[in-house]
């Protein structure tokens, strides 16, 4: 839950560009091909020395939601989702992701860290939209 409107988290959630301003893993990240109702999408992260980049399709309801889905890179597989919901407080998020790397030395060294970061999205969100909007 957070006290911003729902455009505004959708807003920050794809404006892509800025990841790597605010989220520690991300070393590069842009969105491209945009149209109406989705964009490709592409994100380097780095973890303990090992640095990987991989694309996805992110089809999108603006303001509402954004249904990611793997294109190429170190995954096997990678779907992920945020929902913005308006709530007389703000808007509720829900962010959903489901990944496994296709190498088995990447899903057990990087599996449990990329589990773990991906947890910490949300909050990375939240505490960008204080810094952004309560200025």
């Amino acid at each position: 839950m957070v006290s911003f409107t729902p455009e505004q988290m959708y807003t920050l959630v794809t404006d892509m560009d800025r990841y790597p301003e605010f989220i520690p893993w991300i070393v590069k990240a842009r969105k491209y091909d945009e149209q109406q109702d989705r964009f490709l999408s592409e994100m380097t992260f780095a973890f303990k020395g090992l640095r990987e980049t991989f694309h996805t399709e992110d089809r999108v309801v603006p303001n509402e939601r954004i249904a990611i889905q793997l294109v190429s890179g170190p995954f096997r597989d990678l779907e992920s989702e945020w929902r913005f919901t308006p709530v007389p407080e703000g808007t509720r998020i829900d962010f959903f992701i489901s990944f496994s790397f296709k190498n088995r030395l990447l899903d057990f060294t990087l599996g449990p860290l990329f589990g773990e970061a991906s947890k910490r999205m949300v909050d990375a969100f939240k505490q960008r939209a204080t810094e952004i909007y309560r200025q």
